[in-house]
């Protein structure tokens, strides 16, 4: 018995074995391809490239700060920013959790593309018990040859640092310093997971537990700090600022601490409305703030508390409360202020965006998911060019949106009491509808057939070509 029971248990170890190879076989990693790539990288073909700061918050609802529509919450510097540039209120998340949409933030792939299937977990024995199952293809970050907006800028001439919360793989080749990043200051995972160190570069430098009542005000100071070294090197810089809340655990500075209408949620949001304010103080004081591409938004929709806008759903789900987030650019030199716009764009848009600006050109050997809206920051009246938006859950895309009409697959439902029904397909207008109460399938069945058809293609060449790659070796 015990020696049939041994051998059962090799041929089941063996099997696994056997299985995560071929995985890891599939993973088609083209390292070459990147590096070819980033070869042909020269300074921006512009007279004076714009420095860039990037401002990505968690789990910010769409309504949680004043120009989108918070009442309990006040944010002053953030609405300064809608005054003196444009809001763009159909915009979305590449993803409706944080990983994949942060992915797709850097890369303007979807986060899938790079194997970035759901959230990554600290190195340990929980992460090595769901890599082979959660993960895609067992990867435990970003895909070593996506290419980030850090990496493009950086060969480009640019400065290039980091603030705040990664959640892109806490080990090498998957830390910002790998994907373009001069300095790294902050977090490898969420402020939920354990054990929550704060890095600079790739040492730690708060050992764990870190005091997360601080941590705004750590990370801002160092934020500006970078702006000051970056202007005294004479060098155009990229600041990527990934504020850790108000994803929970919620914490506040005592400043701030039970001073907004909206409990600890709307103190922590607060506290990052200064912080965003300390920025653009220190881009003004150094001049640079006309030249500035300021952009403010958030990785998706809010989970616990928060305000989504008055959408159905909230974080996780594909519904528009999950995706749809508050987004600021603001460029005094050349975007209008004052300005909105209700044209459908997204966080894929960015990379394809800020590259189209400086006259770089995009990588040739793979698709690129988001496009060009430079014409859209230039004339908010202008209609960019229409592509389907879809709606990422783990490895398989839920829902797709194309001009007014949105169209669900079966999928989790959203009502507590049956969370683990399936209910579906769904089509929704949401020109008359937007909060997605009033499923049109019986009225409008052509549209919903086509659109399910092009989400079934879109699934089907996941699977073939899930990498996305354009030109094979």
């Amino acid at each position: 018995m015990w020696l049939e029971l041994g051998i059962a248990l090799v041929g089941a170890a063996g099997a696994f074995v056997a299985w995560k190879l071929r995985q890891i076989r599939k993973r088609d990693i083209k390292l070459a391809a990147k590096a070819a790539y980033l070869a042909q990288v020269t300074k921006p073909a512009v007279e004076r490239p714009p420095n860039i700061v990037l401002v990505l918050c968690d789990d910010l609802g769409f309504a949680d700060v004043g120009c989108f529509g918070a009442i309990a919450i006040k944010t002053p510097n953030v609405d300064e920013l809608a005054r003196q540039g444009m809001k763009l209120t159909s915009c979305y998340a590449s993803a409706p959790i944080c990983s994949p949409s942060r992915a797709g933030l850097l890369t303007g792939r979807y986060g899938i593309r790079g194997h970035v299937a759901g959230v990554f977990f600290p190195s340990g024995i929980i992460s090595l018990a769901m890599s082979p199952f959660f993960y895609s293809m067992g990867m435990k970050g970003l895909a070593p040859d996506e290419v980030t907006i850090a990496e493009v800028l950086r060969k480009a001439g640019y400065r290039t640092g980091m603030v705040g919360k990664w959640h892109l793989g806490d080990r090498h080749p998957h830390l910002p310093s790998d994907f373009g990043f001069d300095l790294f200051y902050g977090a490898h995972y969420s402020n939920d997971m354990k054990p929550y160190r704060i890095y600079r570069n790739d040492e730690v430098e708060v050992p764990a537990p870190a005091d997360q009542d601080t941590l705004t005000q750590h990370l801002t100071r160092e934020a500006v700090a970078f702006i000051d070294s970056s202007v005294q090197s004479g060098s155009p810089f990229f600041l990527y600022y990934a504020q850790p809340f108000p994803h929970t655990p919620l914490h506040a500075s005592d400043a701030f601490r039970g001073k907004s209408r909206a409990g600890l949620y709307g103190d922590a949001v607060e506290e990052l409305d200064w912080s965003v304010g300390e920025v653009v103080a220190a881009l003004k004081r150094h001049g640079i703030f006309e030249n500035t591409l300021f952009i403010f938004t958030s990785d998706n929709g809010p989970w616990h508390e928060g305000n989504p806008g008055y959408q159905r759903g909230r974080k996780y789900l594909p519904f528009e409360g999950g995706s749809r987030i508050p987004m600021i650019a603001c460029w005094p030199a050349r975007i209008p202020p004052g300005t909105a716009s209700s044209a459908q764009c997204s966080h894929l848009d960015l990379f394809p965006t800020i590259l189209s600006q400086l006259g770089i050109p995009l990588p040739a050997d793979r698709v690129i998911d988001g496009r060009d809206i430079s014409g859209l920051l230039a004339d908010p009246s202008s209609q960019p060019i229409e592509h389907p938006f879809h709606y990422l859950i783990v490895r398989r895309m839920q829902a797709i949106r194309r001009g007014k009409w949105k169209y669900h697959t079966r999928h989790a439902s959203d009502n507590g009491a049956y969370f683990m029904l399936h209910p579906g397909p769904f089509l929704f207008d949401l020109e008359t509808d937007p909060q997605e109460s009033y499923n049109q399938i019986k009225n409008h069945p052509d549209v919903a057939d086509e659109l399910a058809g092009e989400l079934a293609r879109f699934n089907a060449s996941l699977k073939r070509n899930q990498r996305g790659w354009l030109l094979r070796e």
